[in-house]
């Protein structure tokens, strides 16, 4: 089947569109129309696959890709990393890989980011357990190291390219291997694993009708937290979630807290795939079950939100795609009357092909129609469609500049008579002068803007950080009760055993708050200020010109709303209390509590500071990107008022070196006349098709902003 053909249709004319632009304006406006193609073959329909390690992800992306065993999904232990699946990208090769390293300063990063940390362990409360990261990114380094000898060091921060791949080459970069590290050096399986920081894999495949990014996360609950972290990561980039849950386990707080994010953005759409319903015992009444399950526990949690769920097996495409003698076995083996009664039971009829039955069962048809009209008539429009606003404005701007230029070549045309030219000569210096000082008043409102917006950012950024240490001491100093029961029913008689974990989802929770609003009121300061300037600038264009600029809009902005998975890069925080090391009061019954939270607040904001930098910086990118896209299309007024002023200037220059010729010549005059009343021709015919163009355009069914 086809995937996203309506939005292929649109990115079709939009492409279309700015070819027809790029030939049809001026060589020296051709750069802006070029940026927007560059941006528009940049686009990409964004998809991440993501669940809990063990449900069955990288089956089902082998399955939905035809791809049998491609990425690695029996391999144990496994973890995985970031692997982007990059199809039918135009400015990407047709297929190979490239795989970028770990740098120097990405480990310094991740293993000694929490040397401070520790030092107020040691200093405050002994025993309280934050290396967890520490440690294992330390086992990644030293993996990495005996792997890789001394190639280790030369490959930091570097990337490796292939023209070509294989599931083989694949599970050098991304596979974590066996267990024991003996004879790593020698193994090709998983060897460049532990340093590689990203993957990204080139296909070409036609079912696929737009452009589209795929990202095969390595699970919200990896063992490895590092990589955890990069999940983390590479979710807020993503526009459209594909959440595969285990029908044995369909839904856990993980999934529920992971999906309850996503799903708070109206821009982004999240489909849920239950998948290994071949592991079930009775198809008819435990896939109901699950569905029903899965679909009430959704409501609960997220009430406000209308979930597509689809059940099925990855394992049943997989076998049905393949042609060798042990898939055949497997195949009959699951092609049971179970399978064909549950089949009729969701669908009214059984085909009788068994590749047909298999595929039905397996959902994957099911879940690329989802993905299809989630793509049509979800993810990625609002880009698109401030794109098409973008093509607009510099339309309006094009449109401008190309009658002005008509109006002042009339003017030459008249002013070729001698006892005129002079006095034509002083009126088009005046009018340039008109046009400087329209351009100051521009200039000036976007700087007063720039400066309103960089003090709104600045704001929000410093609340939103203050409001997040806020929330963490706070959500430790409510930890009291149960702080104070845990110590009291461990003891803590000297057994360094004696820890136990505090749960951060309700700290979670409240962070999620505390980002969406804050967010909230960054984004309508910005907004206030962004309407402000271009209202402003649009009225200084109207004062001195009949042409209206309403075609230049704020419509169809980024980032109507933020939220970020950033925060649930840590889950739990560890404490680990140890008597032998001087807390012999904890011996007795009296248990100073108040000394042991104030150590615990302190550590934990600290320990938790990593996240809350990340989550601010994608804040910051959210309100940066948001007022960027803004001012570009108040530039367009800008840029179009600086090119009429070049072309009067350069005009006005030709005239007064002319004037003399033209008095004593009337040879020359007769063939300058020719010359402009060509070229006015030209200005006629593309402010035609300009028109045109955004006639075409007003008429697309790209959705617009109110």
């Amino acid at each position: 089947m086809k995937i996203a053909p309506q939005q292929r249709q649109e990115l079709d004319f939009l492409r279309e569109t700015l070819d027809s632009l790029e030939k049809t304006v001026d060589r020296k406006q051709r750069q802006s129309y070029r940026d927007l193609r560059e941006r528009l073959d940049n686009w990409a329909a964004k998809v991440a696959v993501i669940g809990q390690v063990k449900a069955g992800k990288s089956t089902f992306l082998n399955a939905f890709l035809h791809q049998h065993d491609f990425l690695p999904s029996d391999v144990n232990p496994w973890t995985s990393v970031v692997t982007n699946i990059r199809v039918n990208m135009p400015n990407d090769p047709v297929s190979g890989a490239r795989f970028e390293f770990f740098s120097e300063n990405d480990w310094e990063e991740i293993v000694n980011g929490g040397s401070k940390i520790r030092k107020l362990t040691e200093q405050l409360l002994p025993g309280f357990d934050t290396e967890i990261l520490k440690k294992q990114s330390e086992e990644m380094r030293d993996r990495a190291q005996k792997r890789l000898g001394k190639h280790y060091r030369t490959l930091l921060g570097s990337h490796h390219d292939y023209d070509f791949l294989s599931s083989d080459l694949l599970q050098r970069y991304v596979c974590a291997g066996p267990g024991s590290d003996d004879g790593l050096e020698r193994q090709s399986l998983g060897r460049y694993a532990a340093l590689t920081k990203v993957a990204n894999v080139y296909m070409r495949l036609p079912e696929f009708q737009v452009p589209t990014i795929i990202t095969d996360t390595p699970g919200v609950n990896d063992p490895f937290l590092v990589r955890d972290e990069f999940t983390c990561r590479s979710l807020d980039k993503s526009d459209c979630f594909v959440v595969v849950l285990s029908a044995h386990q369909p839904l856990t707080d993980v999934d529920i807290a992971l999906i309850r994010i996503l799903a708070k953005q109206d821009s982004k759409d999240v489909m849920i795939f239950v998948n290994r319903i071949d592991e079930l015992d009775d198809y008819s009444t435990e896939v109901p079950r699950v569905m029903e399950d899965v679909s009430k526990r959704l409501r609960e949690a997220i009430p406000d939100i209308e979930f597509e769920i689809v059940a099925g097996s990855a394992y049943m495409a997989d076998i049905a795609l393949r042609t060798d003698e042990e898939a055949e076995e497997a195949r009959d083996a699951v092609d049971t009357e179970e399978l064909a009664d549950y089949i009729r039971s969701k669908h009214g009829k059984v085909p009788e092909d068994q590749f047909d039955r298999l595929m039905l069962a397996s959902g994957l048809d099911e879940v690329k129609e989802t993905l299809s009209s989630v793509i049509d008539n979800g993810v990625g429009t609002s880009q698109l469609g401030q794109l098409l606003g973008d093509i607009r404005a510099e339309i309006t701007g094009t449109l401008f500049v190309t009658k002005r230029e008509r109006d002042s070549i009339q003017m030459q045309v008249e002013s070729t008579r001698s006892d005129v030219a002079e006095a034509a000569a002083e009126e088009l210096a005046g009018e340039i002068e008109q046009y400087r000082a329209v351009q100051g008043k521009l200039e000036e409102h976007a700087e007063l803007a720039d400066g309103q917006i960089e003090k709104v950012v600045s704001k929000y950024w410093t609340t939103l950080e203050q409001g997040l240490i806020s929330s963490i001491e706070s959500f430790v100093d409510g930890q009291k009760p149960v702080f104070e029961a845990q110590l009291l029913r461990k003891g803590v008689t000297g057994n360094s055993n004696n820890s136990f974990e505090i749960d951060l989802t309700p700290l979670q929770a409240e962070m999620e708050k505390k980002v969406a609003a804050s967010y909230a009121k960054s984004r309508a300061g910005t907004d206030v200020a962004l309407n402000n300037c271009m209202s402003s600038c649009r009225q200084a264009i109207k004062d001195r010109f009949e042409d209206p600029t309403e075609k230049i809009s704020l419509d169809d902005l980024p980032y109507d709303e933020f939220a970020s998975t950033l925060t649930l890069a840590k889950s739990t925080l560890k404490a680990t209390m140890i008597a032998e090391r001087g807390w012999a009061f904890w011996r007795r019954p009296s248990v100073n509590i108040d000394k042991s939270i104030a150590a615990l607040r302190t550590i934990a904001a600290e320990d938790l500071r990593p996240s809350v930098e990340k989550i601010l910086a994608a804040f910051n990118e959210a309100q940066v990107e948001r007022a960027s896209a803004g001012m570009s299309r108040i530039q367009v007024m800008q840029r179009m008022i600086d090119v009429t002023i070049s072309e009067h200037t350069h005009r006005l220059k030709q005239d007064k070196t002319e004037m003399e010729k033209l008095a004593r010549d009337p040879q020359l005059r007769s063939n300058l006349i020719h010359r402009l009343q060509s070229k006015m021709e030209v200005l006629e015919r593309r402010l035609l098709n300009l028109s045109a163009l955004d006639s075409a355009l007003q008429r697309s069914e790209l959705p617009q902003a109110a």
